[in-house]
């Protein structure tokens, strides 16, 4: 019997289309088969005593064929805590673009006399600009407020008339947002949101000790005149406990440090929440053209949203003005380190920038268009703020993961990665799923409330297959280590496994 003989090139064509056929066949099945590994080691994980009470949400997505490789209660509410905040960054990615900058200005309300007398207010117009100062060093090359006085002198002027006056009207006078508690009005993660902000609106307090049973040694950051220290600390005994604290007193500008601080401490410090930042933000900028050469004959004042038609602002003349680095470097210290302020302070400026107001409700109509015009349901859920702080937020895991995948399909992606704390890197992923292969492998966003953990972003498996993953657990009663560590244990099996 003769056999038939395909051309050789046809031959070799088809070989190679059957080679590729049953290797993604075996591919498929190898995959297919870890994934029953994976789904059943998640189900022992979740009924281990203190987890299987929580409830748990979780959708993972492997967006290469679409495929849905874990579900579990994925259009059940759940609050999300911090993970709003990718909400929110990718609404600022979308709305205001990466290259976006904050302007902070210096105008004059007066005329400027030949002799560098300004006859008139100094005023400093804040628009949400989170980062005036630079703790960490790696943002701006010089402290904006300083800059602008530097940039007032180098005009001429010497002398200011009127008073240096905050204006704080770019966003509304609610220095919180709906859903927050109490004690997170006293805690440092809760601090007043103003248009005017600086240090992250908080004090930065220092004590050392000095000689036993005499006065402690007390220093402040930011350096201001705004605040009167009034320093009762005492330096105690090798042995002595330490009982120093310091306190603010509401309704004042005096903060008041008292306890005492073993000889044997390197040193105590605590930051206290400032009550009014545009005040101390105003008085901070005086200080500066003080220093300058700058001498100012009135006080210090802040305008606020409504004390004054727009009108009356036209007449200013602008004299200087500092613009933040571009956008994604703020959205970094947002995501990376899960900085609430700064996430409440870009929702006002997208709701001042596209619906008129700086206010919650104007951010949020803003986020809520966004996910209109980017076709994501979202009919279930409820978002009362920026940051995640509110206990009234509610997403769904669907929503997230689809959310994450319309934006892995946006030019901006990349840069969008780049401001998520990476596993074992930086953030608050620094310390998480910090071995080897783990390291690197998950760029994600975590959220922590009480009885509140979440995790959510995206990561590469061992096999270079890239998925798309959120992670809820609400309502349990292990701690919150434990649960971290089994979204932890979640994420690792599908990276070594899948």
């Amino acid at each position: 019997m003769n056999k038939v003989m395909l051309p050789r090139p046809r031959a070799a064509i088809l070989l190679n289309i059957l080679a590729l056929i049953a290797f993604s066949s075996i591919s498929f099945e190898v995959r297919a088969s870890s994934l029953e590994i994976i789904q059943g080691k998640i189900a022992q994980f979740l009924k281990r005593p203190g987890i299987r009470s929580a409830d748990w949400g979780i959708e993972i997505v492997d967006p290469t064929d679409n495929q849905v490789v874990l579900s579990l209660n994925p259009d059940k509410t759940f609050k999300p805590a911090s993970v709003v905040k990718v909400i929110t960054t990718a609404t600022a990615l979308e709305k205001l673009g990466s290259d976006f900058k904050f302007r902070t200005g210096a105008y004059a309300d007066g005329e400027i006399k030949p002799d560098g007398t300004l006859a008139g207010n100094l005023i400093l117009v804040g628009r949400g600009d989170p980062n005036l100062m630079d703790p960490v060093g790696d943002l701006l090359p010089k402290p904006t407020l300083e800059e602008l006085a530097e940039k007032v002198r180098a005009l001429g002027i010497r002398r200011i008339t009127g008073d240096v006056v905050g204006d704080n009207s770019y966003f509304d006078f609610n220095t919180h947002s709906n859903g927050w508690t109490t004690q997170d009005l006293k805690s440092v993660y809760g601090a007043p949101i103003s248009a005017l902000s600086i240090n992250d609106n908080v004090l930065w307090l220092s004590a050392r000790p000095t000689q036993p049973n005499q006065r402690i040694s007390v220093s402040i950051e930011p350096q201001t005149s705004y605040f009167h220290v009034r320093n009762l600390g005492v330096t105690g005994s090798r042995k002595a406990r330490r009982t120093l604290y310091a306190r603010s007193i509401p309704g004042t500008r005096t903060v008041v440090v008292s306890g005492v601080l073993p000889i044997s401490h390197r040193g105590y410090w605590q930051s206290v929440i400032l009550e009014k930042p545009a005040e101390a933000v105003a008085t901070l900028f005086k200080d500066e053209l003080v220093r300058n050469g700058i001498g100012v004959d009135g006080t210090v004042r802040v305008l606020q949203y409504g004390d004054m038609p727009q009108e009356a602002k036209r007449r200013w003349t602008l004299l200087a003005e500092h613009q933040s680095p571009p956008l994604v470097k703020a959205l970094e210290i947002i995501n990376k380190r899960s900085n609430n302020l700064h996430a409440e302070m870009l929702l006002r400026t997208l709701g001042a920038e596209f619906a008129g107001a700086g206010t919650d409700e104007a951010g949020l109509k803003v986020v809520r268009d966004f996910l209109v015009e980017a076709g994501i349901e979202s009919s279930h859920v409820r978002l009362n703020d920026g940051s995640g702080l509110s206990r009234d937020n509610i997403v769904t895991p669907r929503f997230q993961t689809s959310l994450l995948l319309f934006l892995s399909t946006r030019p901006y992606f990349d840069l969008f990665l780049s401001t998520l704390s990476v596993s074992g890197t930086d953030g608050t992923l620094k310390h998480r799923l910090a071995s080897e292969p783990l390291r690197g492998t998950i760029h994600a966003k975590t959220g922590t409330l009480n009885g509140v953990a979440s995790l959510s972003g995206y990561m590469t498996t061992r096999s270079g297959r890239n998925l798309v993953f959120s992670i809820f657990a609400n309502n349990f009663r292990a701690s919150v280590g434990r649960i971290r560590k089994t979204i932890d244990e979640i994420c690792a099996l599908f990276v070594n496994l899948y």
